[in-house]
């Protein structure tokens, strides 16, 4: 898990990238948005910072099946925020209404640690937290489907849209996508 300084320049590009924008099943509307796209930011400036080619697709015909394209592989960063930094028995998820057409190589999660306070105003977050990476294939094999409605038994959360969840202690860390991408 890496932890990484929420800069303004980080915050101000996801603000504008996000601005008017919310995706058909979002929970959280724009700001779900903002989420996302912080992530997004954040995982393409670290992976550019190995000396990664990181190719955007989010303005694609195929922008719902990868975020970027990096050494040729298809990436897809999936983000959560927390009031509190994350702890390895935490959950990854990736939507169910995702999944059929969303196949990347690669996953790479990410938390961003958000000031608890009732609004939710991007600058009231902290840190991002990468926390590591999977593939599609491993999320299939090791994840548990929590259908929505249904209550996640691990930790008691009330699931508000079907997904597959994954502990953040069984991802790998973000350094084995770098060796392996570099080696491409």
């Amino acid at each position: 898990m890496k932890k990484i300084k929420l800069s303004d320049e980080v915050l101000s590009k996801a603000k504008e990238y996000s601005k008017g924008k919310t995706y058909k099943r979002s929970m959280r509307g724009e700001q779900g948005t903002n989420v996302g796209a912080i992530g997004e930011y954040v995982a393409k400036d670290y992976l550019e910072g190995f000396g990664l080619a990181v190719s955007d697709n989010r303005g694609t015909e195929t922008a719902t099946q990868y975020d970027f394209l990096v050494n040729g592989k298809s990436v897809e960063v999936k983000t959560k925020d927390r009031t509190v930094p994350p702890k390895s028995f935490y959950e990854c998820s990736v939507p169910l209404y995702n999944h059929s057409h969303q196949k990347p190589d690669w996953f790479i999660f990410l938390s961003l640690h958000r000031i608890d306070t009732p609004y939710m105003d991007d600058s009231w977050y902290e840190d991002a937290y990468i926390l590591g990476m999977t593939t599609y294939d491993f999320i299939e094999k090791e994840g548990i489907t929590v259908m929505k409605g249904e209550v996640d038994e691990s930790n008691g959360w009330m699931c508000k849209e079907s997904c597959i969840n994954l502990p953040i202690g069984k991802l790998s860390g973000v350094e084995q996508l770098i060796l392996e991408l570099n080696s491409i």
